[in-house]
């Protein structure tokens, strides 16, 4: 839990530990009236029903101060304007649904391809009301779904065809079936294209990638996230060949359609070029996505499910920094602004039914 006003609750716990000094150090007034005196007191005092009221009294205030105390404090709460409760996160969720959209601009056969689908193949076994996709340089492989059951195992078999190549390289013996599974794969995710006019940038490959995303041209009460993850440079020095889309291009794209592009860039790559990166990161800050440079090498273990915990730790970033839902007026809804009082008001409305309850055993 987390409180908008914060400075709100400070005043409230000050006050009430202002009111209770106040009331343990002020000097009680004297007693004007004269009581009338009474004959074998200590015999009174000592009467196990003398002594009864007297221990129910003194619950009763403790009782009581206790129950003040809680019901300033959730009145106190409230007025902070509390947020971060999971059951509004389920809400806010419901309410504003989110779109994944997992974009490879590398071979699948790469350790960190594994690392990256492993990652969400996990993540997607929580999903709920989001739907998740993944698009590869050249096609669509898993259509935005909810099909969570689908999309985790086709994640998991496309991540298991980096070993399969490991094992390749290595020499190992395999069998002619796996063979013929892992070319099909191959196929599956990702096919070679080659153009006479045409050579294919990064910004083309993140435009394919948003178009993955339902009317995109439109709004909707959807939240939609890209992660880019691979290389940044797919041209060399001497390429002349024209590209579809630029930067400025993809940055208007990702405007319109209100996505989120979060990019991780390959270091290790004899093509990574920092200009190209800085393309990256500037997409990256105009949509309110998250930046990271990722460098792979020595990553290649042979445990199945392995995530790098260094590109853990970035996915983990980009999953605790989720996109804004765009309302039709143009407002913007984060989590944070979804106020969610009703723990606290619940409280204190039982506190106080607590309160007139005991204070109507007490009156009898």
């Amino acid at each position: 839990m987390a409180l908008k006003w914060w400075p709100v609750a400070v005043i409230c716990l000050l006050a009430l530990a202002a009111v209770i000094t106040v009331a343990l150090l002020a000097p009680l007034p004297p007693v004007k009236r004269v009581l009338r005196p009474l004959a074998s007191v200590g015999r009174l005092t000592n009467l196990p029903a003398y002594r009864s009221a007297a221990l129910a009294r003194y619950r009763s205030l403790i009782t009581t101060a206790v129950l003040l105390v809680v019901l300033f404090g959730s009145a106190g709460v409230t007025s902070a304007r509390p947020i971060g409760f999971a059951s509004a996160t389920k809400n806010f969720e419901t309410l504003h649904p989110q779109d994944v959209m997992i974009c490879v601009g590398q071979p699948v056969t790469e350790a960190s391809t594994a690392g990256l689908l492993n990652y969400y193949g996990q993540k997607i076994a929580g999903f709920d009301t989001q739907r998740i996709g993944l698009t590869s340089p050249t096609l669509r492989v898993v259509p935005l779904t909810r099909d969570h059951v689908y999309a985790a195992a086709t994640f998991g078999e496309f991540a298991a065809l980096a070993a399969t190549k490991r094992a390749m390289d290595a020499e190992e013996e395999i069998a002619n079936s796996q063979i013929a599974v892992f070319n099909n794969a191959l196929s599956a995710f990702s096919r070679p294209v080659s153009y006479t006019d045409y050579s294919q940038s990064m910004e083309d490959i993140l435009a394919l990638c948003m178009a993955g995303f339902p009317a995109v041209e439109g709004e909707s009460n959807r939240r939609r996230s890209l992660i880019y993850l691979g290389y940044t440079n797919f041209r060399g020095a001497a390429e002349t060949r024209p590209t579809l889309f630029s930067t400025q291009r993809v940055k208007d794209m990702a405007a319109a359609a209100s996505v989120q592009i979060n990019g991780i860039a390959r270091t290790d790559v004899a093509t990574a070029d920092p200009a190209v990166n800085d393309s990256l990161a500037s997409i990256a800050a105009s949509t309110g996505g998250q930046f990271s440079v990722y460098n792979p090498a020595g990553t290649a273990g042979p445990d199945k499910g392995i995530v790098d915990p260094t590109l853990a730790s970035i996915l983990d970033t980009i999953g605790d920094n989720p996109p804004q839902a765009v309302l039709p007026n143009g407002k913007l809804v984060t989590q944070r602004s979804w106020d969610y009082p009703n723990l606290p008001l619940t409280i204190s409305i039982l506190v106080a039914a607590v309160l007139c309850a005991s204070l109507m055993v007490l009156r009898r």
